[in-house]
């Protein structure tokens, strides 16, 4: 009969398997992801070999591929071997997070796949967007490590966001002219203060670098129809002459979801 291993030895073993699959692992890159990330993009090169109901259950033998399943064959094709967490695998998890906005997705790879919104034209953006995540991680040795998970919201940012949304309730209130200097006697406010001011109020001070504002950032960097022309993306976006008040209040709303999704307690 073989003995029981202790329980302390079992905890250490539980806690190795979460850390080896941490779903927000950040690896360094290699020249190889670079390789995997453009074989991929011909192995799933028309929508014919497109898959669009992936199970992320790849058979040797298959004609047809998902996103998922691409980046598996391409990584067994260059590596000789795969690995769930690896880092262009990872790097492509980030990419979909941030094309669908965060989505909900079970998992993240399939679900943007299956997502019936998903084009074949989507799908080679993201093989688009992932080659050049990796190339410019391969250029810069101080951003190629090990990076910690990608931060999530807490009920802070929650709070921030939906301050923020108070301060802004009406038009009355939107400041047209946005600047970044954010007075604490202003009684109207453009996006960028009433986020500041948001901030200020409930963490006690204002970095200009919450959830909140990375958020609408975001959101503004993928959706935003003019965001090709913004330098300062929460300034340029509500100056913008097509930004109406109904667009910022939108913008709020989704940040909001978006933060809400991602909750940490």
């Amino acid at each position: 009969m073989k003995t029981p291993l202790p329980i302390v030895t079992l905890l250490f073993l539980a806690t190795l398997t979460r850390a080896q699959d941490d779903s927000n692992a950040r690896p360094p890159v290699t020249a190889a992801d670079v390789q995997i990330v453009q074989k991929a993009r011909k192995i799933l090169d028309s929508p014919a070999k497109w898959n669009r109901a992936d199970t992320r259950v790849c058979p040797d033998d298959a004609t047809i591929f998902s996103l998922y399943c691409a980046l598996e064959k391409a990584t067994k094709e260059v590596s000789n071997n795969f690995e769930h967490r690896a880092a262009a695998m990872q790097e492509a998890r980030f990419v979909v997070e941030d094309v669908s906005h965060n989505k909900e997705y079970e998992h993240r790879l399939m679900g943007y796949n299956n997502d019936p919104t998903t084009t074949f034209a989507d799908v080679q953006k993201v093989f688009d967007l992932l080659e050049a995540r990796i190339a410019g991680r391969l250029k810069d040795p101080a951003a190629n490590r090990a990076l910690p998970p990608k931060p999530t919201a807490t009920n802070v940012d929650l709070q921030i966001i939906k301050r923020a949304e108070q301060i802004l309730g009406s038009p009355s209130k939107w400041n047209r002219i946005a600047t970044q200097d954010c007075p604490s006697t202003a009684t109207t406010f453009n996006l960028f203060c009433a986020l500041h001011t948001a901030e200020a109020e409930v963490a006690g001070k204002s970095e200009d670098n919450s959830m909140a504002m990375k958020e609408a950032r975001a959101w503004i960097t993928q959706s935003a129809p003019n965001r090709n022309k913004y330098k300062a993306r929460l300034i340029d976006y509500n100056n913008d002459p097509m930004t109406s008040f109904e667009d910022v209040q939108k913008l709020l709303h989704l940040v909001e979801e978006r933060l809400s999704k991602q909750l940490v307690p």
